[in-house]
């Protein structure tokens, strides 16, 4: 298994603003927003061109410890733990 990784807990999103959710859809936030058990493997950067001026954001790859998925998630969106509680 993953040994020699650090363990993280992480959030995909945090505290997404989504006006006029079904319920549906307000399932699929609260998934989004879970607090998830995983592994750091590196930082990334991404190039974000949402603005009128792209710019290059640090992002964080993790894997899920729960199902394995590898996922990247803003950087502080996680945090460095000894243990999970």
């Amino acid at each position: 298994m993953c040994n020699t990784l650090r363990k993280v807990t992480f959030f995909l999103v945090r505290d997404g603003f989504y006006p006029g959710l079904t319920p549906e859809g307000q399932a699929d936030k609260e998934a989004l927003e879970r607090e998830r058990r995983g592994y750091f493997h590196k930082w990334v950067e991404e190039v974000d061109s949402s603005g009128d001026i792209p710019c290059i954001k640090t992002m964080a790859l993790v894997e899920d410890a729960e199902n394995g998925k590898v996922y990247v998630t803003e950087y502080n969106n996680i945090k460095f733990t000894e243990d999970w509680l």
